[in-house]
């Protein structure tokens, strides 16, 4: 036994800061709400906190046990088995009999349980044996079986805003008794994602740095100690679907400025880059098809040069394929023929094959008059068959393929496309005024097309078509300087000026 009283090392800064209230808790206002509510009861349902790390599950949970004055434990998923789940409710159990006292269990990680180990605490909730509080950082809707979500209330936590972080880091100077410029809590409240705990950690490190130097808190310091921006993701976070779907929603939007910056963001949350050309090649198939069949090739080639190469060469060719397939024309022509034929077969029109389009490999089968009638097309181009079943003769399942234009994120070019009159005679007024003013005078497209509601492109070309049918002259107008004054040669003499049609 040690004659001294026990000392426990300084607790980390984020331990330090921890909540001891609800009150002191930064944002989740519903979550607070919700919890209030139950505390005023002096009960509570099985609940599981989920989102974000740094948003305050643990601390909520943390938070009830003492709150409610009941008996708490804590496990974490990712150790516990069935072994130590069975002997926190046979504990609970214990505890009720002798003390009159609930317990509340607290499971980190939860979403870690494997299917045997949520099915054990199925009964244990039924029972009330121990109220359960759970944390995690996935998608409870992903990560725990429908049994045990019927059981619990799912309670989701936001990411933390500016406002929130940034109360936090100053909660967190005072503690450390320092100064800090203005741009350095900015910069760390900007670049945290939300994650609190990750700020606190930035500002412990970075305080000691400044503390050496004997200075105030710089930008500098915490860049040093946070060295790449925070990112939700991984391949089994929820943001994982989220940026999937934002990813090729913008692919199908053309929009290929967003398909870049959400392709940047799975390959900076350390996203597998064969998850993201998977997403590519099925784009391309399914909103881009045959209005450019070329992109389903590029896609493919991109998924090919994630295998060859890895991260971080690969990164080029997916961005290569992310605004190919972003600019390409679109049409979803595969889509529909698919689901209209499956519509059919649905309605239980599960029709005869015709019997000229039967196999007649086998013996018999063209004695049963399978095959007879059948015309070789390639002998027959131009004959006319029936190939549908009778009883479907003149569906159509192929929706005509309109080749539409693409719609990239910058405006298209206007080269090959025709001018209408209207267009024309409207830059022709525009024209005239201009000359109504000064018989030569300069011309900026930009300020044409400004005027005229048109692409500056769509400008571009109406002079140029003005300029080949003679109806516009320009001239180029050049004039020599001394080399010695920068003054003109010859200032009485006009200019030499060239007219061309």
């Amino acid at each position: 036994m040690s004659l001294f009283a026990e000392q426990k090392p300084p607790a980390p800064l984020a331990e330090q800061l921890r909540p001891k209230s609800i009150d002191q808790l930064l944002g989740q206002g519903k979550a607070r709400h919700m919890i209030g509510a139950f505390l005023n009861q002096g009960q509570m349902p099985h609940v599981v906190f989920f989102g974000p790390p740094g948003t305050g599950k643990t601390t909520l949970s943390r938070l009830l046990a003492r709150l409610l004055d009941w008996e708490g434990r804590s496990i974490n998923a990712a150790t516990a088995g069935v072994k130590e789940i069975r002997a926190l409710a046979e504990e609970a159990k214990g505890v009720w009999q002798q003390f009159q006292r609930r317990t509340l269990v607290f499971i980190d990680e939860i979403h870690r349980l494997n299917k045997s180990q949520q099915d054990v605490l199925l009964p244990i909730l039924e029972a009330g044996t121990f109220t359960l509080a759970g944390s995690t950082t996935e998608n409870p809707y992903f990560s725990l079986n429908q049994a045990l979500r019927s059981r619990v209330q799912l309670i989701p936590l936001e990411t933390l805003d500016l406002e929130a972080i940034q109360i936090g880091i100053q909660r967190a100077l005072d503690v450390l008794e320092l100064e800090a410029e203005p741009e350095a809590i900015s910069w760390v409240a900007e670049r945290c994602g939300g994650d609190l705990r990750l700020a606190y950690t930035t500002l412990e490190s970075a305080a000691m740095l400044a503390k050496v130097q004997n200075k105030a808190l710089t930008q500098e310091h915490v860049a040093l100690c946070m060295s790449r921006t925070s990112l939700e993701g991984g391949k089994s976070s929820d943001s994982h679907y989220d940026t999937a779907s934002a990813f090729q929603k913008s692919l199908r939007g053309s929009d290929a400025d967003a398909a870049v910056y959400y392709l940047v963001r799975f390959i900076e949350s350390g996203e597998d880059p064969l998850f993201v050309a998977r997403r590519l090649l099925i784009t391309a198939a399914e909103d881009v098809g045959n209005a450019d069949p070329q992109a389903l090739v590029v896609a493919g080639h991109a998924y090919r040069a994630v295998q060859v190469l890895g991260l971080p060469e690969a990164q080029i060719p997916l961005a290569q394929a992310t605004i190919y397939v972003a600019q390409a024309p679109k049409s979803n022509q595969a889509v529909v023929a698919l689901g209209k034929a499956r519509e059919a077969l649905k309605k239980g029109v599960r029709a005869t094959i015709p019997k000229h389009l039967r196999d007649t490999h086998y013996a018999g089968a063209k004695a049963m008059g399978h095959g007879a009638g059948y015309q070789y097309s390639h002998d027959h181009p131009d004959g006319r068959q029936q190939f549908l079943p009778d009883e479907l003769v003149g569906a159509r399942f192929v929706p005509p393929l309109d080749r539409p234009n693409p719609r990239p994120s910058r405006p298209p070019a206007a080269a090959g496309t025709a001018l209408d009159k209207t267009t024309l005679d409207g830059l022709r007024e525009w024209l005239k005024a201009r000359q109504a003013e000064q018989d030569w005078f300069e011309i900026d497209a930009a300020t044409a097309a400004e005027s005229l509601s048109l692409d500056e492109a769509v400008v571009r070309k109406a002079l140029n078509e003005l300029v080949q049918n003679q109806e516009l002259g320009f001239k180029r107008v050049f004039q020599m300087l001394n080399a010695e004054t920068g003054e003109t040669a010859a200032e009485d003499t006009p200019p030499e000026t060239t007219q061309e049609s």
